[in-house]
């Protein structure tokens, strides 16, 4: 195990969640903008939307960081590691406090629907035991369990982000559908929402071009992954297809797809080139920050939406 540095902890900790978080914000700002009846923003959507990003994306890399943290004696003693724990955990308890402010003060469906995305977001790299999950519904029948190899139990677990495609099937899921239903909920609670989107957007555009470009995006970081997980037999999507050049033949046919079904849309059209681009650009060995260009592929274009509504 390696020995961690500030860098590369500061990194992982706060410019990670917060560079990926600032994707979410575009996103649900034009969600905000277009499916508003008066034109307004909603805060509410946005701060659920980047503190619950923050909130998961943190957690995810806490666990990780602390289990290789914990594994060399160096880092223990190290004081500026330890200080950036802290940080980090302060950091993300200020996020979910934002966040259970925010659901405070919208409609109760608008937190069913986050719990809905957020809740498996947390879990998915949770080990489940399947045999012992097994035994406990067993007992809660009433079915007598002794005799059971208790000992094979507490070795039969799953992850689910280790099921192949699960992690890209969440991220699209999640980021595609569920911050669309987040801001559905809270405008419809307050009676703003619009039925009918402003020209070249439909509900089915916005769903469909987040959902790909998510999925392709999680493709894309298994991709930069792809020699550590065939080394350690990590089932993951490109692995399963076999080699990169496939799998980014296959990304690309998956943007071209969107591409071409909402091609009367300039800002999909152009996102979708711009991302199989940075399919073909980007590869094993480009670094980590590298491949933030494909985390915010779509956000330029809605940027460039913005700077054409109000300079028209």
């Amino acid at each position: 195990m390696s020995i961690l540095t500030t860098a590369q902890l500061a990194e992982s900790l706060f410019l990670q969640p917060i560079m990926i978080s600032m994707n979410s914000l575009v996103q649900t700002l034009l969600l905000s903008f277009l499916m508003s009846a008066n034109g307004q923003l909603d805060w509410r959507p946005i701060s659920i939307c980047v503190a619950s990003d923050i909130l998961v994306i943190g957690a995810d890399h806490l666990k990780d960081q602390e289990d290789e943290f914990t594994s060399h004696h160096d880092n223990v003693n190290d004081r500026h590691l330890v200080s950036l724990f802290v940080y980090a955990k302060v950091f993300f308890a200020v996020s979910a406090v934002v966040l259970g402010l925010t659901l405070l003060l919208c409609p109760i469906r608008t937190l069913l629907a986050t719990a809905v995305f957020v809740v498996p977001a947390l879990l998915w790299t949770t080990p489940i035991n399947l045999k012992d999950l097994r035994l406990n519904l067993k007992r809660l029948i009433g079915i007598d369990v002794f005799g059971e190899d208790k000992h094979q139990a507490r070795k039969s677990t799953l992850v689910i982000k280790r099921i192949p495609g699960m992690k890209a099937i969440f991220n699209g899921i999640i980021r595609g559908c569920g911050l669309y239903v987040v801001v559905r909920t809270v405008l419809f609670g307050s009676g703003s929402l619009n039925h009918a989107l402003p020209s070249p957007w439909t509900s089915a555009q916005l769903i469909a071009w987040s959902t790909v470009d998510r999925v392709c995006h999680a493709v894309m970081t298994d991709v930069r992954d792809f020699e550590n997980d065939l080394k350690t037999g990590v089932p993951t999507i490109p692995i399963l297809i076999g080699s990169v050049v496939k799998t980014k033949l296959v990304l690309t046919a998956c943007h071209m797809l969107v591409m071409l079904v909402f091609i009367e849309n300039p800002y999909i059209m152009s996102s979708c080139l711009w991302a199989t681009a940075l399919v073909w650009m980007l590869g094993i060995h480009s670094s980590k920050r590298a491949f933030w260009w494909s985390t915010h592929s779509r956000s330029p274009f809605i940027i460039w939406y913005f700077l054409m509504r109000y300079t028209a």
